[in-house]
């Protein structure tokens, strides 16, 4: 297994908790791209296609967010206890 900086970043930023943050903020991003297109499909008028993407689009909104949210917490507070020692 090779050692050095380079491979311990990589193990950092690999690991279970971090890669479902990434998860989370992909399949918001995918959520909020397939609505805007699969949307116009479904309901042609205008203010109820907007009603009909809302949801979809709140809901993508707080992945992605919450997503860059934890993940920038995490490797905040890893790097502050990392600091203490």
């Amino acid at each position: 297994m090779p050692e050095g900086p380079a491979a311990d970043s990589f193990k950092y930023a690999l690991n279970p908790e971090l890669l479902k943050l990434y998860g989370a903020v992909f399949v918001g991003y995918v959520v909020l791209k397939e609505t805007m297109f699969w949307s116009k499909f479904v309901v042609d008028v205008e203010p109820f296609q907007t009603l009909l993407e809302l949801p979809f689009l709140l809901c993508g909104t707080a992945l992605v967010v919450g997503g860059l949210v934890g993940s920038l917490h995490r490797i905040l507070s890893d790097t502050a206890s990392s600091g203490q020692r």
